[in-house]
């Protein structure tokens, strides 16, 4: 016992340094918009210092995170980095920002899953059902007010962060810096909301009513079909884990019937939650065109990211020296404009930068990741499965296609990759 307890507490320092990555993931974007503007660029960076002190404190209290996954990230990251300055464009600046994202923030995922116990996973879900219902106030203020107000304030102070959204209305940030930042985590939200509703975890009803609330009446907010379309996926993972047994089958149906019921509450009591509604059914009629309706856009183009990439991978030139020149920071230092220099989608600019041997390898890689992962989770016993199946509806996305160009969506994957890690871990139905 008292090893244990020396064990704990010996990692201590870097469970603090990971949970201020979290909060930095979630209120970064505010603090570069709204707290300190002057400096928006080299905030754009701040977790960075934060996972390089978790990677050195991990090397030197032995846990063990250098796997294969992570020792062939760091091959292939410094051959693409050395072919970049030598063939390539031969900016230092960008070849290190584009390499940072494997080998800095990439094997933090395998130090949370070592390190973190099952009371840390909750204790971080915990911590997300009360952002969400700050966030779900954040975004209803950002909604119902002009894109001029301060609370829709750009990067920097200046212009807005709304993003295009349908009959006058613009998809909200929240506290990030895009839409994107905040659909993700609305769907990491999503993850914490089904488990504490079809597990026995002790958790307070009054927060998890508050926060289910609060993210049925965010999601026609945010306007964004990836944020419906990845609680509704999670929703799916969190059904296949659950259903186990009749009893389990039964809470299942009552969980679904309560969700319908908040959210017959929600329409008949909320004028803005039926505004949200319209306009986010506005959008989905005029984004999915002629492609058959909302689940078949969304799935055709999450297939699409996937196939056409590949694709274009395949008639690539064997080494590409690009690396950074993808992301957006890259583009910015390179051509002086945050356009897209490669490619929007995230195996598109991972081939693009490094071409069909090292793209390759990097996006054969994370395809190897997930698919390992999920298979893990399917293989537990019955009663260990639902939690890791229920991160596996957003994490596995995350790992394939998620855009870790983006520092949000990279946090964003960091974490709830790692957090699946640790949920996989035989021992998570003790504490430590």
């Amino acid at each position: 016992m008292k090893e244990n307890i020396t064990d704990i507490e010996k990692f201590n320092s870097i469970k603090i340094a990971i949970w201020l990555y979290f909060f930095l993931w979630i209120f970064e974007g505010a603090l570069r918009k709204w707290v300190l503007p002057s400096l928006a660029t080299p905030l754009l960076i701040v977790r960075d210092p934060i996972a390089i002190f978790i990677i050195i404190k991990a090397i030197s209290l032995n846990v063990k995170f250098f796997n294969g996954y992570v020792v062939f990230a760091y091959i292939i990251t410094l051959l693409a980095l050395i072919v970049t300055l030598t063939f390539g464009h031969g900016n230092l600046f960008v070849g290190i920002y584009g390499a940072r994202i494997m080998l800095v923030h990439f094997p933090l995922i395998f130090i949370i899953g070592s390190i973190f116990t099952k009371q840390d996973v909750l204790k971080m879900g915990h911590a997300l059902l009360v952002a969400n219902i700050i966030m779900t106030l954040i975004v209803y203020l950002q909604f119902i007010s002009p894109q001029t107000a301060f609370i829709n304030r750009g990067l920097g102070g200046e212009g807005s962060a709304g993003f295009s959204g349908a009959m006058g209305y613009f998809r909200p940030p929240g506290t990030f810096s895009f839409i994107t930042g905040l659909a993700s985590f609305y769907i990491m939200v999503s993850v914490y909301v089904f488990y504490f509703w079809l597990s026995k975890e002790r958790v307070s009803k009054i927060l998890l009513y508050a926060s289910t609330l609060a993210l049925i009446f965010s999601l026609p907010l945010t306007v964004s079909r990836t944020a419906v379309g990845g609680v509704a996926l999670v929703g799916v993972f969190a059904f296949i884990g659950s259903a186990t047994s009749v009893k389990k089958l039964l809470k299942v149906a009552f969980t679904i019937l309560i969700l319908f019921v908040l959210f017959f509450i929600l329409q008949n009591t909320t004028t803005i939650f039926n505004l949200g509604t319209e306009v986010f059914m506005s959008r989905v009629d005029t984004a999915s065109g002629q492609s058959g309706g909302f689940e078949q856009s969304f799935f055709s183009r999450v297939v699409g990211d996937f196939v056409r990439p590949i694709a274009n991978l395949l008639k690539m030139p064997f080494f590409v020296g690009k690396l950074g020149m993808g992301t957006n920071a890259g583009a910015q230092m390179l051509s002086g404009s945050n356009t897209f220099l490669i490619a929007e989608d995230e195996l598109g600019r991972v081939g693009g930068e490094q071409g069909l041997i090292l793209g390759g390898g990097l996006i054969f890689l994370r395809l190897v990741l997930a698919i390992s992962l999920f298979v893990k989770s399917i293989r537990l016993p019955q009663e260990d499965r639902l939690l890791p199946l229920t991160f596996c509806g957003t994490a596995l996305y995350l790992i394939v296609l998620g855009q870790w160009a983006q520092p949000s969506m990279l946090g964003c994957a960091v974490l709830t990759v790692g957090l699946l890690v640790a949920s996989l871990k035989m021992n998570l139905s003790q504490d430590r």
